[in-house]
């Protein structure tokens, strides 16, 4: 029989691991595809004064990011909160192990969400340097997204580091 326990245990331990591990395939792919692409352009503005100096660069700089932004968060994790390992909780409050399968899964699923700023912020950056950036998009709402991601990745350490600023006392 299939329990809420065990659908959680199931998303946590199966499911967003292996969602988080695509979202970062899908980084060093995007990542690739933009070098290359930039590349080509370069090549083609030689004989195409359409194409500008800063398409070609953000598109560089923007496939430089998303190449090495798997690895420099893995990094910076380890680093920084002594965890490489996204699960950095140690939940120690009522619930027992049920409640800890559940809090992990919450976890988990706000770096995925957090993965996702992060890689959205870095598309509006190039965007904006490029020039094609819509209505309501700016360089302000793309390193917003960036630094909330990042705080997203490290939930446990954001939110640890923000009970202690207010002295808050958290069960983790």
């Amino acid at each position: 029989m299939i329990t809420a326990v065990t659908m959680i245990d199931g998303l946590a331990n199966n499911t967003l691991p292996q969602f988080l591990s695509l979202i970062q395939i899908v980084a060093y792919m995007l990542g690739f595809w933009y070098v290359g692409s930039a590349l080509y352009r370069a090549r083609g503005a030689f004989y195409d004064s359409r194409i500008t100096k800063e398409s070609v660069v953000s598109r560089i700089f923007l496939g430089a990011a998303l190449i090495v932004l798997p690895t420099f968060v893995a990094h910076t994790q380890a680093t920084l909160f002594t965890s490489g390992n996204p699960s950095q909780l140690a939940y120690t409050g009522p619930g027992g192990a049920s409640m800890t399968t559940a809090v992990e899964a919450i976890e988990f699923f706000v770096q995925v969400v957090g993965w996702f700023a992060i890689t959205r912020g870095l598309m509006i950056l190039k965007e904006v340097g490029e020039g094609t950036a819509g209505n309501g998009v700016s360089a302000k709402k793309g390193v917003t997204h960036i630094l909330g991601g990042g705080l997203a990745t490290s939930v446990v350490a954001t939110a640890k580091a923000l009970s202690s600023t207010f002295g808050l006392t958290l069960p983790i």
